[in-house]
């Protein structure tokens, strides 16, 4: 009977002990954020969950979705805090970047709540004005703006260290091959891994375009300068061109190409040099430019055109850079 009593006492003891282990612990909850253009005030209020330990505090410069696991945001994020307050302050934020935190609570054994996701999003100051603008594009503002912000984005892009690509779908893993294997140098893993990151994940001011619109950029890209990015500068380019603003990287010989082969078979014409459509038409075939903003029925008109002048559908990347050239440039026959 002592035994049967003991055992009584233990099984009183444990149960509750495993039921705590399987429940799942609560997410950390009323989540803010508050946003100055260098820093970022979080707070949220802790889990009752008589198992919480600590909340774990992660800090991200690309986006991450709240069905990400603990271990993976470990592998890709910063962790900035863990304890027991239900405030951080996040200070020497750049003002051109947005930033992504996520919160995670963990309990007494380890294991780890759903994620909560908080982000400071991109401000800039457009040209001389007083009041901070989001950035989505590089269309309209000036060279120094640019010049900034293609570089932090370019930065995202060179400086990812992970797989060849977040929660990669069959998509963008197709594309990324395809895009690499077009390489004539050798690539390293970090090298591949930057191109697949880019085509899945865009950056801040290119995520606009779709994974199949930024693999198009890179292969514009490998058309004019015959390689693949593999710097920050180049990375930088690929910025620019993606927003429609001119690579710093020059390329003479695509120029005059377009200019006496691409442009006067379609106008019928040489150039102007004096005309900014004109010039903005040799641009675009040049290196490729994307529009800031797509018009699907001058896209749609221009390749009839295409079709009536080449004998083809667009195809190559030359091909729809001659598309976006009649569909955006301005230029006239």
């Amino acid at each position: 009977m002592k035994k049967i009593y003991i055992l009584l006492i233990l099984l009183n003891l444990i149960l509750p002990l495993a039921v705590i282990a399987e429940t799942p612990i609560s997410k950390p909850s009323y989540a803010t954020i508050a946003e100055g253009s260098t820093s970022a005030v979080l707070s949220w209020k802790n889990p009752d969950d008589a198992s919480f330990s600590e909340t774990v505090l992660f800090r991200s410069e690309i986006p991450i979705a709240d069905f990400f696991s603990y271990q993976a945001v470990e592998g890709l994020c910063d962790m900035i805090y863990r304890g027991r307050n239900e405030t951080f302050t996040d200070t020497g934020l750049s003002p051109i970047l947005p930033y992504y935190y996520i919160l995670f609570a963990r309990d007494t054994i380890g294991s780890t709540s759903g994620a909560v996701i908080l982000e400071k999003k991109l401000e800039t100051k457009v040209e001389s004005g007083t009041n901070p603008t989001k950035v989505n594009n590089l269309a309209g503002v000036s060279s120094t703006i640019v010049n900034q912000i293609s570089k932090s984005d370019a930065e995202i892009v060179f400086n990812y260290n992970g797989v060849p690509a977040l929660v990669p779908d069959n998509n963008s893993q197709r594309l990324s091959l395809f895009i690499i294997a077009k390489s004539p140098h050798d690539l390293t893993t970090k090298d591949k891994s930057s191109i697949s990151f880019f085509i899945h994940n865009g950056t801040p001011t290119t995520i606009f375009l779709g994974a199949g619109e930024r693999a198009g950029v890179l292969s514009s890209y490998l058309s004019v300068f015959e390689k693949l990015p593999r710097s920050i500068l180049e990375w930088q380019d690929i910025i620019k061109i993606a927003n429609g603003r001119w690579p710093d990287e020059r390329n003479i010989k695509s120029e005059n190409k377009a200019a006496d082969v691409y442009f006067s078979a379609i106008y019928e014409r040489k150039p102007d040099k004096n005309n900014t459509n004109d010039s903005s038409a040799i641009t675009v075939i040049a290196y490729g430019l994307r529009p800031a903003a797509r018009n699907m029925e001058s896209e749609t008109k221009a390749i009839k055109i295409f079709r009536s002048i080449f004998n083809k559908s667009p195809i190559e990347a030359v091909d729809w850079d001659l598309v976006r050239a009649i569909a955006y440039s301005g230029a006239v026959r």
